[in-house]
């Protein structure tokens, strides 16, 4: 527990639970265990006039894919360009993201950047 704070704040499921959905941009895992890094939506946005500079794709946090039991050890069939749905296993911190599954359609282009 941190000093000074609340014990229940970093308590997986009484943090709330922080879903997002979320575009594929690397699935090259270094540790080959099906990772990939997810650009997601309202947590990674698009740099532009008075917003930060976008985040690169060698920035973004690795996100887990949840597998069934039966499969655990089967390699991820995420694409690039995939669409996402997952949570946040750290609450409103954000930097442990969970893929839940991956939404059936066509794979779209990367975000565009603006100049």
């Amino acid at each position: 527990m941190i000093l000074g704070q609340d014990p229940q704040i970093f308590q997986i499921g009484l943090d709330g639970f922080i879903w997002f959905i979320g575009i594929v941009e690397d699935v090259l895992d270094p540790l080959n265990i099906g990772r990939c890094k997810v650009r997601i939506i309202g947590w990674h946005e698009l740099n532009g006039p008075g917003l930060p500079e976008k985040l690169s794709t060698y920035a973004l946090p690795w996100a887990i894919p949840i597998r069934p039991v039966s499969h655990s050890h089967t390699p991820s069939d995420i694409r690039i360009r995939d669409w996402v749905f997952g949570f946040f296993l750290d609450g409103k911190l954000g930097q442990q993201p969970m893929i839940l599954g991956v939404f059936p359609s066509i794979p779209q282009q990367p975000f565009a950047t603006n100049g």
